[in-house]
């Protein structure tokens, strides 16, 4: 079963976070709750983490269990959005 490495997955939920076109809105702080399939895998010497939206919204006894997680994210200028 493919499963995307957690830190890919992580920095595209957070790219996603942007403010309507022309709401001259600023986005500078986020909270996300988010089911992740999750695993771990070798590569080489490297231990990766994965995780990665569930392939559905239905329990199986074949699919990977999933994860609630809770991201916060606060951006670090006041100036800079993330």
């Amino acid at each position: 079963m493919f499963q995307r490495e957690l830190s890919q997955t992580l920095i595209e939920l957070i790219a996603s976070v942007q403010p309507p076109p022309d709401s001259g809105l600023v986005v500078t702080e986020a909270e996300v709750d988010l089911p992740l399939e999750t695993g771990v895998a070798t590569r080489g010497n490297d231990l990766i983490f994965l995780g990665s939206v569930p392939h559905s919204r239905w329990q199986a006894g074949f699919l990977p269990p999933v994860t609630m997680a809770r991201i916060h994210v606060v951006s670090d200028n006041d100036e800079q959005t993330f």
